[in-house]
């Protein structure tokens, strides 16, 4: 029984023409052997599996072949086959992982002086050179600045960046790109057929996308579908073997942002957890379905690009979804699937992460997040009209002072900043969060935990359901507290401190100041203010009066002086 070769080692290039999406080097390699303008050193690098290490054999090849130096190898003569099975005497692969040391480099300088066994060159390859210590590079420089005529180094890396300067500025470089997607179908599609393989195009698609531009990933993944489908490659099977998340989930979860389905993302979320899909995957997935999704809305419905990414009833289902959306919608979810690509795999939580950016992208916008999140806004005197004070309605005096001298508050005292309105935080808050975010992403989790989250007087008020203690008692930690209420402080100019609750000790959090004792129930005692405006509601004679919020707010300026201060 013959031994099995794997596909990505039987269908290796033996020749430049073979060679797929590098022709701006082949090229020139071949006129450099044509023009007989052979350099002493090349530095090939690029991504894994593009092809650096085949087109260094190719090139020894041609320069040693018994018909040569040609552009075309004969890859028949004892020579090309020789360096075809890494037998070669003249050719010499070097792996620069397991031979980094300075020993080996002298051992190699040794051997450099004498003559090729049997072709032109003596060629030394040397792989992930970029492996090589300090000092094994110095050994080597003398060398690759003044070497025989019939030596020749070829380097390959995929990590140029690290090669010392003084060795780069010895070499020609060239940079091996990332193969397209198209030209990788291609040659599939020719592996496909010589192989007698069923596969349509579709799952061809599937496998070089897979391979991010590498062609031998692409070909070790087919190979690997060949064995789990037995010659028939659909493009399900294709999914199962690259872990890849169902069309339909991607399309649902496109759906449900651009629907505002909130409850339907968290859900979908909450269906990915319990079956395991790793949430890093699924991300790095919907950011590809998305930006497909992006083109198909920019190039519109017939457009090349998109008709060979999605089916034709997925492609109708997609656009008729797509249709009246905005680019600026599709191109937001992007962004943010980048943000999340970042931090997700890194995240101890990363269904949490998830779900904040299905909560962000899918709130209508019309309804603010947290409706009840207010601050106490100090009033600034000089911010006010001298003609809007004498519009200072009676109620309010009367109501003011009676509070005044009354013994029912036990902090009677009465300050400017103690009158201030209540304004929805739709400025002070998103910055507060944005600061979080950036700056203390655990904070900024553990906060958006919460249920409930309003400002009374000087305390943040975040309330939790009984089943979510432990963000709270992470958020009560005393470094992250002191880190909460300094970013609360900078960006409120106030001392603001935090008060975490359960959901259903909400009723208990207000001030002392605030409450009274009735028969063993804990009453809220409403302020001055707070009774002028319930008894406008509630009195329709009060409507004569025109009260409102604006002049209750007059008529506090005037009775106390304040000033009015933005954020």
């Amino acid at each position: 029984m013959a031994q099995y070769q794997s596909i990505y080692r039987k269908w290796r290039p033996q020749s430049f023409e073979d060679i797929v999406g590098q022709n701006h080097i082949t090229q020139t390699l071949k006129n450099a052997i044509k023009m007989n303008r052979i350099g002493h050193a090349y530095l090939f690098s690029g991504p894994r599996g593009v092809g650096k290490t085949t087109t260094a054999r190719i090139f020894a090849k041609a320069l040693n072949c018994q018909n040569g130096p040609t552009e075309t190898p004969c890859n028949e003569c004892s020579r090309c086959i020789r360096i075809n099975q890494g037998q070669s005497m003249d050719v010499l692969e070097i792996d620069g992982a397991s031979n980094r040391g300075i020993e080996e480099i002298r051992e190699l300088r040794s051997k450099i002086g004498f003559a090729p066994a049997e072709g032109k060159y003596k060629i030394y390859i040397i792989d992930e050179v970029h492996m090589l210590t300090d000092p094994a590079f110095n050994a080597l420089l003398k060398t690759l600045e003044e070497p025989p005529g019939q030596v020749l180094f070829i380097f390959a890396t995929t990590a140029p960046y690290k090669v010392p300067n003084t060795i780069l500025s010895r070499c020609q470089s060239f940079y091996f790109r990332r193969i397209s997607i198209e030209e990788m179908m291609e040659k599939l599609k020719r592996i496909t057929e010589e192989e007698k393989i069923n596969i349509d195009s579709s799952s061809l698609r599937l496998i070089a996308e897979g391979a991010t531009g590498s062609m031998r990933d692409a070909e070790s993944i087919l190979d690997q579908v060949i064995a789990y489908s037995e010659n028939r490659v659909t493009p399900d099977e294709v999914r199962d073997i690259l872990g890849l998340i169902p069309r339909e989930t991607l399309f649902q979860m496109i759906e449900t942002i651009i629907n505002h389905d909130t409850e339907k993302g968290l859900k979908l979320v909450g269906e990915l957890v319990k079956e395991g899909i790793e949430l890093n995957k699924f991300v790095q997935d919907l950011l590809i379905y998305t930006h497909n999704v992006s083109l198909l809305k920019v190039l519109g419905k017939n457009n090349p690009y998109s008709s060979s990414y999605f089916e034709a009833v997925e492609l109708e289902k997609i656009w008729e979804l797509i249709e009246k959306t905005e680019e600026k919608t599709i191109l937001n979810i992007i962004e943010e699937l980048k943000i999340i690509e970042e931090r997700i795999r890194f995240h101890h939580y990363p269904w949490i992460l998830l779900e904040l950016m299905v909560v962000k992208l899918t709130y209508n916008e019309s309804k603010p997040v947290h409706q009840e999140i207010i601050i106490n806004t100090p009033v600034r005197k000089k911010d006010v009209a001298p003609e809007k004070k004498e519009k200072i309605p009676q109620l309010i005096k009367k109501e003011i002072e009676k509070e005044k001298e009354g013994d029912t508050v036990q902090d009677s005292k009465i300050t400017a900043q103690d009158i201030a309105t209540k304004v929805e935080l739709e400025k002070l808050w998103p910055r507060v969060l944005a600061r979080l975010k950036e700056e203390m992403i655990a904070i900024y989790t553990f906060l958006m935990e919460g249920n409930n989250i309003r400002l009374e007087d000087d305390r943040l008020i975040v309330s939790f359901s009984p089943d979510h203690g432990f963000p709270k008692e992470n958020l009560e930690k005393k470094e992250n507290r002191k880190k909460l209420e300094k970013v609360l402080k900078e960006e409120t100019k106030n001392d603001i401190r935090l008060k975490c609750i359960i959901e259903g000790d909400i009723d208990r959090s207000s001030k002392v100041s605030d409450k009274k004792e009735n028969n063993g129930k804990i009453e809220k005692q409403p302020s001055a203010i707070e009774a002028v405006v319930k008894e406008k509601k509630s009195d329709e004679d009060k409507k004569e009066e025109g009260l409102t919020e604006k002049d209750i707010l007059d008529g506090a300026l005037n009775l106390f002086g304040g000033d009015i201060r933005e954020g």
